[in-house]
């Protein structure tokens, strides 16, 4: 059975690690971008001082710039493999892979597309050894989780859906 779905997600690697590393620009300029300073608050009783939250919040920027730079190394080992893998084919199985899936134009051609997907099978496989990724239905699960973007609030929230996941 070809997953037509997967061998699209191939065909947009490009645009996925573009997002991702716009995305870490994101996250640099949100962290810098927010004010540092101590200020003044009082209650009802007293006046005291608070200060920015420096541990949580550096730690949340480089877990998230962690996460997303290990997601982009996965992305590009696909990517590169990929590629490769259509440079070494014809030029008309190339254009027409491209064409289907990059453009989305019609068309069918069942060898070429299984034998393309037979090759994204054996990529991620090799992605799965090289970076210990997790094949089971849970580990499609965490990563989900993961990948969801953690800013503030949001973090505590996919921190106890992963705890769920891992059944801790």
């Amino acid at each position: 059975m070809i997953n037509e779905d997967i061998i699209a997600y191939y065909f947009s690697l490009n645009k996925r690690i573009t997002r991702i590393k716009w995305r870490l620009r994101e996250l640099q300029i949100d962290f810098y971008q927010q004010t540092m300073c101590s200020y003044c608050t009082s209650d009802e009783n007293k006046l005291y001082s608070k200060g920015f939250p420096v541990e949580s919040k550096v730690i949340e920027l480089v877990d998230s710039e962690e996460q997303a730079k290990s997601r982009m190394a996965v992305m590009k080992f696909k990517q590169r493999h990929f590629l490769a893998y259509l440079k070494q084919i014809s030029s008309a199985d190339r254009y027409f892979l491209t064409h289907k899936y990059k453009w989305q134009e019609g068309g069918s051609n069942d060898r070429v597309e299984r034998e393309c997907f037979e090759e994204i099978q054996e990529i991620e496989e090799a992605a799965r050894h090289r970076f210990k990724l997790v094949d089971d239905n849970r580990g499609s699960k965490l990563e989900k989780v993961c990948a969801a973007p953690t800013t503030g609030e949001q973090f505590t929230a996919h921190f106890e859906d992963m705890l769920k996941l891992l059944e801790v």
